[in-house]
C-alpha cells in the first residue's frame, strides 16, 4: 500500500533524530537548532562537538532551549545510531562508491513511513569542513544528496539541515495552513460575467476607447483575462461598480453618456 503523506501526524516527527557528527562551531549548532524548531523536529544528538557552548548556542537558537537542554552527546556515530532502524546520511555529492542515493523530497516519504510505524529514524549530517567519511556513510542505509550548482556544491550545515527538514515537514503537513479568506465567495457565474462584460463595454464606449481599438478584439482579450483570473462573485461586483462609476462620473461632468 503506498504511503499517504497526509496520514503522518506531527507527533510522528518525534521519532526522527537529527545527528550532527563532530560539528566544529557552536554558532552552526545554534542555527541547526533554529531550523529544527522551524520544521517541527525536536531530538538532537551531537557526536564529539569541538565546542558545546550552550550560552552561544542559545543566542543563535532563540526559542530552541528545549532542544539544547535535551540534546544527547555521544563519542561515535555508531553509538549514536545504534537504536535507529533507518539511518539517512547526507553528502554534498554522489560518490564512486555505490550507495542508495536519494533526493531530499524522495527520501522524506520513506522517513515518515518508518516513523509512522514506530521506527526511529536518524538523519546524519557531517562535519562542516569535510562532511561524512566513506566509513561513516557505511553506517547509513540511505544517502541524501541535495541538488546544487556543481561549481558550488557545498552547503552550510544549517542550510543542509533546513532543506532536508523542510521536505519532511511539507510531506508531514505540519506547517500552519494558510488563513482562509475573510470573505469567501463562489466563482462567478456565466451570467454575472456577461453582465460585467456588458458594463465594461458601455464604459469603454463612453470614454471613446474604441476610437483607436477594434471593439471585438478588445472585448475578446478582456474575456480571456477574466477567464484566467477565475473571478469570484465579489470581484465581479467590484469591477461592475467601477464600470458604472466611470459613466456616472462623466454624467456628473455634463458629458452625455448612452446607457
Amino acid at each position: 500500500m503506498p504511503y499517504n503523506h497526509a496520514m503522518a501526524p506531527p507527533q510522528e516527527l518525534g521519532r526522527i533524530v537529527l545527528v550532527l557528527n563532530r560539528p566544529k562551531d557552536p554558532v552552526n549548532i545554534g542555527a541547526v537548532v533554529r531550523a529544527m524548531k522551524n520544521m517541527g523536529l525536536s531530538r538532537l544528538y551531537l557526536i564529539d562537538p569541538d565546542d558545546f557552548d550552550t550560552y552561544r548556542i542559545e543566542g543563535i537558537a532563540h526559542t530552541g532551549m528545549d532542544i539544547i537542554g535535551s540534546a544527547r552527546l555521544f563519542d561515535s556515530l555508531a553509538e549514536a545510531v545504534a537504536d535507529s532502524q533507518l539511518v539517512v546520511g547526507t553528502s554534498a555529492r554522489g560518490r564512486t562508491v555505490r550507495r542508495a542515493y536519494r533526493r531530499p523530497r524522495e527520501q522524506a516519504a520513506e522517513v515518515l513511513a518508518k516513523a509512522c510505524t514506530g521506527q526511529e529514524v536518524a538523519l546524519v549530517f557531517g562535519r562542516e569542513d569535510r562532511g561524512l567519511s566513506n566509513e561513516e556513510l557505511d553506517l547509513c542505509d540511505r544517502v541524501v544528496v541535495i541538488p546544487t550548482d556543481p561549481d558550488h556544491a557545498s552547503l552550510n550545515l544549517a542550510q543542509a539541515v533546513l532543506v532536508v527538514a523542510y521536505e519532511i515537514a511539507v510531506a508531514a503537513e505540519v506547517a500552519d495552513p494558510f488563513k482562509a479568506p475573510r470573505h469567501d465567495s463562489q466563482r462567478a457565474t456565466r451570467m454575472e460575467l456577461e453582465e460585467l462584460f456588458e458594463q465594461v463595454e458601455k464604459s469603454l464606449h463612453a470614454i471613446d476607447f474604441f476610437k483607436a481599438h477594434r471593439t471585438t478584439a478588445v472585448l475578446r482579450t478582456l474575456r480571456s483575462v477574466a477567464g484566467r483570473a477565475d473571478l469570484d462573485g465579489r470581484e465581479v461586483e467590484l469591477l461592475k461598480a467601477i464600470a458604472y462609476e466611470v459613466r456616472h462620473f462623466l454624467a456628473r461632468e455634463g458629458i452625455e453618456v448612452d446607457e
